[in-house]
């Protein structure tokens, strides 16, 4: 009898590796075997029958049970061609790469993976997830809003399969929350209630609340979210979710002032990320980390670095495209990304000398920034600034 390992068998089954681990602990897999803490599945085994499987049967064209494939895979070390041949078969591979490529900021490569799936692919919603956050990048709000209405229709055809339409709503979830929109946020993400979600896809459903959280000027809250959802971590490595969940943890801890405990954090996510190239979750957040990243990757990967700060530039405009037209806002696309950064730590009433300090920039030349600052924006007074480019202030508790 040939085996395979319990990650490919869950692969093959398109459940997460927990549901995989507790079909072995209940004895639903004839033959499957315990070496160590490791399980080994006989390779002809299929995936138990379930009522909610039964549930979607009528679904004509089967979809993955998720919003995305890298969720139910551990970042433990392993290199990309490992993790990918315990995948049961190209479709996978391909889904594999296309997210792989996006977490790296190599968007145009995203696409091209994403291109070549057959019409028929059981990739279709994460192809469309992909594809939107492309849009959000790009700042093509056209292409957003015809991926919105994309997944309406996902939505109207899969009706009745909950494990798809819990994936929709995370895809909705993420437009509205990665553009702080918290107005468009639907309600069980401002109330943070992720029951409705399978146990693989509450990791990622507790990051967007703490998006959310962070957006309405909550950190400690989001501090204790993101503690509590990766206190449930097992194995080596991380997620993909447990990456972003631990920089929303330094995001809260920027905010509250424990810099040290933010740093350790960001350390311990590009420990994980690095090794796999992915450096995009920490370009969307290098604003609101406030210069924790920079220091630390200058000296613990400085091969990244720049790839980082790139990424940040490179959808730091899309990305206000997208967020004044989702939120009617008119965050300012006058100023550069680096003068924006200036502008935004200039709104957290830091002093001249520790901008300077933060952007490794002189005095003088910090001071010469806001000037131009000033004048693009038309404003006379430094203290003015503020609402052009601080996206949270109309969120805040108390403020209109």
């Amino acid at each position: 009898m040939d085996f395979i390992s319990i990650e490919a068998a869950a692969a093959k089954w398109g459940v997460s590796l927990r549901v995989a681990q507790r079909y072995c602990a209940d004895g639903k897999i004839a033959g499957a075997k315990k070496y160590g803490r490791a399980w080994m599945i006989p390779e002809e085994a299929g995936r138990p029958s379930d009522a909610r499987r039964k549930t979607e049967r009528a679904c004509a064209t089967p979809l993955y049970h998720g919003l995305f494939l890298m969720e139910d895979l551990r970042l433990d070390g392993r290199a990309v061609d490992q993790i990918a041949s315990a995948l049961p078969d190209d479709e996978y591979r391909r889904e594999l790469y296309a997210e792989l490529a996006l977490l790296q900021g190599k968007t145009d490569k995203g696409l091209e993976h994403i291109a070549r799936m057959p019409e028929g692919s059981p990739f279709r919603l994460t192809a469309q997830h992909g594809k939107n956050i492309t849009a959000i990048r790009k700042g093509d709000y056209h292409g957003l809003c015809l991926g919105m209405t994309e997944l309406d229709n996902l939505r109207a055809e899969y009706g009745s399969c909950p494990s798809v339409s819990a994936a929709i709503d995370l895809a909705e979830a993420t437009i509205y929350a990665s553009v702080y929109a918290t107005d468009r946020c639907p309600e069980w993400l401002k109330k943070g209630d992720v029951t409705r979600f399978s146990p693989s896809e509450r990791p990622y459903a507790l990051y967007l609340y703490a998006l959310y959280l962070n957006a309405t000027g909550q950190p400690l809250r989001m501090l204790g979210v993101t503690e509590t959802a990766l206190a449930f971590s097992s194995g080596p490595g991380s997620t993909v979710s447990e990456i972003y969940l631990r920089i929303m943890a330094a995001n809260a801890c920027v905010e509250i002032d424990r810099r040290e405990q933010a740093e350790e954090l960001i350390e311990r996510a590009l420990e994980d990320a690095v090794p796999y190239g992915i450096f995009s979750p920490f370009s969307e957040q290098l604003t609101t980390l406030r210069g924790v990243v920079e220091p630390i990757a200058r000296q613990r990967f400085p091969s990244v670095l720049r790839s980082i700060v790139q990424g940040w530039k490179d959808v730091f405009s899309g990305w206000t495209e997208i967020r004044n037209g989702i939120a009617n806002t008119s965050m300012t696309k006058a100023l550069t990304a680096k003068e924006y950064q200036i502008a935004l730590y200039l709104s957290d009433r830091m002093s001249y000398k520790e901008i300077a300090s933060r952007m490794r920039m002189t005095v003088a030349a910090t001071n010469y920034a806001l000037q131009m600052i000033r004048e693009k924006l038309g404003v006379k007074r430094s203290r003015d600034i503020a609402q052009f480019v601080n996206w949270s202030l109309g969120n805040r508790p108390g403020t209109s």
